[in-house]
């Protein structure tokens, strides 16, 4: 899934909708802000420490754009090295984060994430971030990239702007300022309804054993659940983290189930069995 922030000049998010974000998105943390002339960008793999310290910088440097990431991993091994943001082609003057699943062919050695392939090699080959300037590239880029978004940022003075959103339409603006990839930071919380004693308890098995076995206890449980970002549903991710069991859309690339291509060796939930289990 992945959870992308992007802050206009001026603008911070909560910090209990990060530490939400973060709960639904634990493989790695970072961010990017500017900060003059430069730009500082840190990874974590603890979402407490980086949370603590994008709000420590972002308080010190409030006038340029900021981003934070948390990644859930779909590509590549569960490190700080593959947190977002990532330096686009070796310049720490352009940093890049990305929520989705890129079309990226990535060798069976190679330990990267998508998005960090597209950082550091395919998106130099083009021209790196100035290349995005031209209208014709930002329409491709937007294209191949269907489904996911991508934002960049950069003090580079070849590039026209600061702040690169691609499909932006993908994400939502809330009234403070801040751009969200997805709703993922968003929890709700509810109330199942008391059991009722369907069976007697087995006369050779103490009372509160024999209710507690058979889902029979008198009391309510309280569930935390994520909202879709895509139809707003509530779901349970710790029974499916991969899409939405009532829209059937993946939460990394917003595709149909049946024609989505997020399946890597690593994981198997599109298995026909994995499919056949949610779908019928």
């Amino acid at each position: 899934m992945c959870l992308l922030i992007v802050c206009e000049p001026n603008s911070t998010p909560n910090e209990a909708d990060l530490h939400a974000g973060a709960c639904s998105n634990p493989h790695g943390f970072g961010f990017a802000i500017h900060a003059g002339d430069r730009i500082i960008s840190e990874r974590s793999m603890s979402a407490k420490k980086s949370i603590a310290r994008f709000l420590e910088l972002r308080k010190q440097f409030p006038d340029g754009y900021a981003m934070w990431h948390a990644r859930y991993a779909t590509h590549g091994v569960k490190n700080e090295q593959n947190c977002h943001p990532f330096m686009v082609g070796g310049d720490e003057r352009t940093y890049l984060a990305h929520n989705g699943v890129l079309d990226i062919s990535i060798g069976k050695s190679d330990k990267r994430s998508d998005t960090r392939v597209f950082a550091e090699d395919t998106l130099p080959r083009i021209g790196g971030v100035s290349a995005l300037d031209d209208d014709n590239v930002w329409i491709m880029a937007e294209t191949w990239a269907k489904g996911s978004k991508i934002a960049i940022l950069t003090v580079d003075p070849a590039a026209k702007h600061p702040m690169y959103l691609l499909n932006e339409s993908a994400g939502s603006w809330d009234n403070e300022g801040i751009w969200w990839s997805n709703q993922s930071h968003k929890r709700t919380t509810y109330l199942e309804p008391k059991p009722t004693m369907a069976i007697k308890p087995y006369a050779y098995e103490p009372r509160e054993y024999s209710m507690l076995k058979h889902g029979m206890w008198d009391y309510e449980v309280e569930v935390d659940l994520e909202v879709c970002p895509y139809c707003e549903s509530a779901t349970d991710l710790t029974d499916n983290p991969y899409y939405c069991n009532m829209c059937k859309s993946c939460f990394d690339c917003s595709i149909m189930i049946d024609d989505c291509l997020c399946y890597t060796p690593n994981t198997n939930w599109q298995s026909k069995q994995s499919l056949s289990q949610f779908l019928y």
